[in-house]
């Protein structure tokens, strides 16, 4: 701020040209009791931004973020699932991501046909899904790390009160006309 140097003041401007450019592709193909699902996505932006001293910034390398999910059928109707992401270092916009991991595990069971679910699932089981980013703009430098534990075990209870519901084939006019006394 000017005048008082021990204040800075942080504000969004839109600048001029910001254009991202995103692909992905997924591999699938189930093989009997396996659902494998590969997916690679890979996001590049093209932007230059102002740097210190008067000088022009460009963002750096692609994200490229991998995602691989696998679900497995297994005896006595269990399901398995067993996800596995990963994201490279990379630039978003200004903000430079470092890399992270995560391992998601998921088994499921249904009883009552279909009406009872219970889930165990485990969250970033080795607690590597840490946010870390960093970013320049002028002469300010922003770092960004997510100290959190990541790592989480849920358990999940579903109860389906009705799988489907019956109606009968009047439509709501016909109702109607019946109740007014005027159906055919």
């Amino acid at each position: 701020m000017p005048g008082n140097s021990a204040v800075t003041v942080s504000y969004m401007d839109n600048f001029d040209k910001l254009h991202n450019l995103t692909g992905m592709i997924n591999l699938q193909y189930p093989v009997k009791w396996w659902i494998p699902s590969l997916t690679l996505t890979c996001m590049k932006t093209f932007f230059d931004y102002p740097g210190p001293d008067g000088s022009m910034l460009k963002s750096g390398r692609p994200l490229m973020i991998l995602n691989f999910n696998n679900s497995f059928t297994l005896p006595s109707g269990f399901l398995l699932s067993a996800d596995f992401n990963y994201g490279s270092r990379g630039y978003y916009q200004l903000y430079e991501s470092k890399s992270y991991t995560s391992l998601n595990l998921s088994l499921k069971k249904s009883f009552l046909d279909d009406r009872l679910q219970l889930s165990l699932d485990g969250y970033d089981l080795f607690n590597k899904n840490k946010i870390r980013s960093a970013a320049r703009l002028n002469d300010i430098i922003m770092n960004s790390i997510g100290k959190e534990d990541t790592r989480k075990v849920g358990f999940t209870v579903t109860y389906r009160f009705r799988t489907e519901r019956t109606m009968n084939n009047r439509s709501a006019a016909e109702n109607e006309m019946s109740r007014l006394n005027m159906s055919e």
